[in-house]
């Protein structure tokens, strides 16, 4: 594809739960099971990130064998598999990649960044259209949710139309005001149109919601420093303004 789709799938991390919540003799086989599971899960995002995919892959399937509908668990192994296809040019991995998204989907139907990055899966293999299928039939089944219209908006931002990615942003604000997502990509949008004041809005209104976004916040310092400059370079004294000289 000649756009730009989002940035390569980032893993879903677990929150690993405290052993020490767990001591009771009643405590149900499954939920052993979930605890290990989320283990390995968290041992192989670890790996991921430090370049380690054949460890990643190997944990993320013993997360798999003793928890088969850990939709997270599934969507990473896709990621790194995503990340072979992408690296080795290996077909084959790209589309281990593209059923395990759709797996993970089939588990949680709300799982965004297996929507995402399946869409992403989807453009970088000339299936644009599918694409926007995929997020457009997510949006539908949940009228209400905000995630999908933050992804479809992304998808015609990635393709230049931001006028339709604005317009469904302002939707999605009247569903829920305070979604930092939302401002987050509303704010980037605005930034593509030109439109920086208002896109240091959106960030700064997102930013006061969920403080930690460092992605955000550091477009949100590059455009205050930006329209500061632009401030001062319309300032008639160049940026320092002398007072009036004194009549006395």
């Amino acid at each position: 594809a000649t756009m730009t789709p989002a940035s390569n799938p980032s893993l879903r991390y677990i929150t690993i739960l405290s052993v020490g919540a767990l001591v009771t003799l009643n405590l149900l086989v499954t939920t052993g099971c979930k605890l290990n599971a989320d283990r390995h899960n968290a041992i192989g995002c670890q790996a991921y990130n430090q370049g380690q995919i054949t460890t990643a892959i190997a944990e993320f399937n013993k997360a798999i064998e003793m928890n088969p509908n850990d939709a997270d668990a599934i969507y990473n192994l896709g990621s790194s598999y995503y990340a072979i296809g992408k690296q080795t040019k290996n077909l084959q991995a790209t589309q281990g990649a593209e059923q395990l998204y759709r797996r993970s989907i089939s588990i949680d139907d709300q799982h965004q960044e297996a929507h995402r990055s399946l869409a992403v899966l989807l453009i970088e293999t000339g299936q644009e259209q599918y694409a926007f299928d995929l997020i457009k039939s997510w949006k539908n089944r949940y009228p209400t949710s905000t995630q999908p219209v933050v992804e479809l908006a992304k998808l015609y931002q990635e393709y230049g139309d931001n006028s339709r990615a604005a317009d469904l942003l302002v939707d999605a604000l009247k569903i829920n005001p305070n979604d930092f997502q939302v401002l987050a990509a509303m704010g980037s949008i605005r930034e593509a149109q030109g439109q920086s004041s208002l896109a240091l809005d959106s960030y700064s209104r997102a930013l006061q919601i969920e403080p930690k976004q460092p992605q955000i916040a550091a477009k949100a310092a590059r455009l205050q420093n930006q329209l500061a400059q632009l401030r001062n370079s319309n300032s008639p004294t160049g940026g320092t303004i002398k007072p009036a000289p004194s009549r006395y």
